[in-house]
């Protein structure tokens, strides 16, 4: 089988990967400030800024056939985070026309490679359904207790020592 060609992204491939992340991942509409947003952000930070990542496979139609795209975050250093570095899986994408070639696991491969060429001993990512059995097979392993608080949090009482007297 020959390998799947993967390169990284450029910002010429910017409306390609919003294509991507939205038609075809999210199947939902996003607003206009939203793509205009993600779409200036991947032409102005693609090959400049190395906290950002992205891989692409390419269609034979001109169109992108694949992405995957994650982030380089800095923590403290630690046991788990050496260099205090871990990367983020943000979006891996293939397109329905080009599903079932291998094209996800070609650039999800490049990306987490380029995430740990950068310097992160972690790189974690939340799964779809779809999606659990490449991330199984390339070795990630669910975290126990893993949570995530996606709007502001709602206390009974002072929220913030500050608020009830006390120091920050």
């Amino acid at each position: 089988m020959t390998p799947t060609p993967v390169r990284p992204a450029t910002p010429k491939d910017a409306e390609e990967l919003l294509r991507l992340r939205v038609d075809v991942l999210t199947g939902r509409p996003a607003t206009d400030s939203w793509r205009s947003t993600f779409l200036a952000d991947m032409q102005n930070r693609l090959g400049t800024d190395p906290h950002l990542l992205a891989y692409v496979a390419d269609g034979e139609d001109g169109d992108l056939a694949a992405c995957a795209i994650g982030v380089v975050y800095r923590g403290y250093e630690g046991p788990a985070y050496p260099g205090g570095l871990w990367g983020r899986v943000h979006t891996v994408v293939t397109d329905p026309r080009h599903r079932r070639q291998g094209l996800a696991e070609a650039v999800t491969r490049a990306l987490v490679g380029g995430l740990q060429d950068r310097g992160c001993s972690s790189v974690e990512l939340i799964a779809t359904a779809e999606g659990l059995p490449l991330y199984e097979k390339l070795g990630f392993d669910p975290v126990a207790h893993y949570l995530t608080l996606r709007h502001p949090l709602v206390v009974a009482g002072p929220a913030r020592p500050e608020a009830a007297g006390g120091a920050a």
